[in-house]
C-alpha cells in the first residue's frame, strides 16, 4: 500500500513539474509531454517518437532570443546590448557546431531549424551597462550604453526547439530550468553560455552518432 501510494504521488508530482513547465514558458507553444534529462538534472526534454537523425545533416538557427521576466523588478533593457548579448551566444553555437555540422542562411532538405532562448531574466534599475556585470562586457563594453540593467540569471531558463527547416514540424524540445554554474558561483550570462554549449556539444555528438 505504501509503495502504491508512494508511486501515486510520484506521478502526481511529476504531472506537476510538467504543467509547470509548460505555463512558464513565453517561448514554445502548444508544449508536448516532457520527461526528465538523464544527462541533467533540472532539465526537461522531448524528442519527436521514432524520430531517424540520419535523415539530418545541417543546422539553421535562429536568433538566441531574451525573455525578460513579467516579475521582474525593472523592464528595460538596451535594444543594443541585448543583440550584442544573442549574437555572442549564436557565435559560441556555431563555434561548437562547426565544421563537422554545418550551419546554413537557410532551411532545406536534411536540415534542422533550431530556435533557443534565455528565459526568466530578472532585471534591477540601472547604474552600468548591463554588459560590464559580465565576461562578455570586457569585450563589446565600447558599445555599451553608459547606463543599462544589472541582471538576475538566478531563475534563468534555457529553452530550445528543433523543427523540420522545411515542414516545420517539431522534432524536439529541451527545456533547462537549473542551469549549472560553477561551483559557489552565481549564475552569469557567461555560465549560461557555458550550459548552450554543453547543449551544442550533445546534440552536434548525437548528430554524428545519427549518420
Amino acid at each position: 500500500m505504501f509503495a502504491k501510494r508512494a508511486l501515486f504521488i510520484a506521478g502526481l508530482l511529476f504531472v506537476s513539474a510538467q504543467q509547470a513547465f509548460a505555463a512558464d514558458t513565453r517561448f514554445i507553444d502548444n508544449m508536448p509531454e516532457l520527461v526528465k534529462d538523464a544527462d541533467r538534472p533540472g532539465a526537461m526534454i522531448w524528442t519527436k517518437p521514432g524520430l531517424d537523425r540520419s535523415a539530418y545533416t545541417r543546422v539553421m538557427m535562429a536568433p538566441v532570443q531574451i525573455f525578460i521576466s513579467p516579475d521582474s523588478p525593472y523592464q528595460g533593457i538596451d535594444p543594443n546590448e541585448m543583440k550584442v548579448l544573442a549574437d555572442s551566444f549564436h557565435e559560441a553555437l556555431v563555434r561548437t557546431l562547426e565544421p563537422e555540422i554545418p550551419v546554413l542562411s537557410q532551411g532545406g532538405p536534411g536540415v534542422i531549424y533550431l530556435r533557443s532562448a534565455i528565459t526568466n531574466v530578472k532585471l534591477s534599475e540601472p547604474k552600468r551597462g548591463l554588459l560590464s556585470y559580465t565576461p562578455v562586457g570586457f569585450v563589446v563594453h565600447a558599445v555599451a550604453s553608459a547606463t543599462g540593467a544589472r541582471v538576475s540569471m538566478n531563475e534563468a531558463a534555457l529553452e530550445v526547439e528543433m523543427l523540420d527547416a522545411v515542414s516545420g514540424e517539431r522534432l524536439g524540445v529541451l527545456i533547462d530550468k537549473a542551469p549549472k554554474a560553477p561551483e559557489g558561483d552565481a549564475l552569469s550570462w557567461d555560465t549560461i553560455k557555458s550550459n548552450f554549449t554543453f547543449y551544442a556539444e550533445r546534440f552536434k555528438a548525437r548528430m554524428l552518432a545519427g549518420k
